[in-house]
């Protein structure tokens, strides 16, 4: 199913959630809109909890069907709920970088991060996550996470990322690569975008032409 609207206001849907095969993770302070929306397209469990007490936890937390990464930031009643009420492997890791859905891109059959998250980050991430870890840039970006918006069937790239950034992220994630823009051009496509394998919510603000595109790269169509 594919649904295009907002998010308490705002056409950046990413920020508000983190989607895989297995889970719907976001805030208990969604709007019932919002939540009826995420439920309806996606028809998984919902995992509710704010991260270090922010909404905002498509920016501060990385998932796959595996695992769920936190910032440091995240409090312990946060990490105790979350794992309790979870089935996912669940940890944070120790890093001065704690918007994690910024810097941190996976899917179930790979990762990518930031250059700079050092190799006890990298095998935290790793552990948790259940996959290769390496480091990259999008449009030569550190900011991998809100640059490429993908599923285990696709990705949807900045649109100035070169072609050897769109090899190594389909090596990497293992799927068809092309690149794109949502929300009336904006080149951060994961911002725009929360997608699964069955499933997508596309910012209100995105074009009819963006929308066509990025169902067909991510196998919807």
């Amino acid at each position: 199913m594919i649904a295009r609207t907002n998010f308490e206001g705002d056409p950046n849907v990413g920020a508000f959630a983190v989607i895989t095969d297995r889970v719907i993770f976001t805030s208990p302070n969604m709007s019932e809109k919002s939540l009826d929306t995420l439920e309806r397209v996606f028809n998984l469990p919902m995992l509710q909890s704010t991260v270090a007490k922010m909404d905002a936890v498509g920016i501060f937390s990385v998932a796959n069907s595996e695992g769920l990464v936190l910032p440091y930031t995240t409090t312990d009643e946060e990490l105790v709920y979350i794992k309790e009420n979870s089935d996912l492997r669940v940890d944070w890791i120790d890093s001065k970088m704690t918007a994690l859905g910024n810097v941190i891109l996976a899917n179930d059959h790979g990762a990518i991060c930031h250059p700079d998250f050092d190799k006890a980050a990298k095998d935290k991430i790793a552990d948790v996550l259940d996959v290769e870890v390496v480091t990259g840039t999008v449009a030569r970006l550190p900011i991998v996470g809100s640059n490429i918006a993908a599923t285990n069937n696709g990705a949807v790239v900045h649109p100035m990322a070169s072609s050897d950034e769109t090899d190594s992220i389909a090596e990497v994630l293992r799927v068809h690569v092309e690149v794109g823009t949502v929300n009336r051009g904006s080149p951060y496509t994961s911002l725009g975008v929360l997608a699964n394998s069955d499933g997508m919510v596309a910012g209100s603000d995105t074009t009819g032409v963006e929308l066509a595109h990025i169902s067909q790269v991510l196998g919807f169509v």
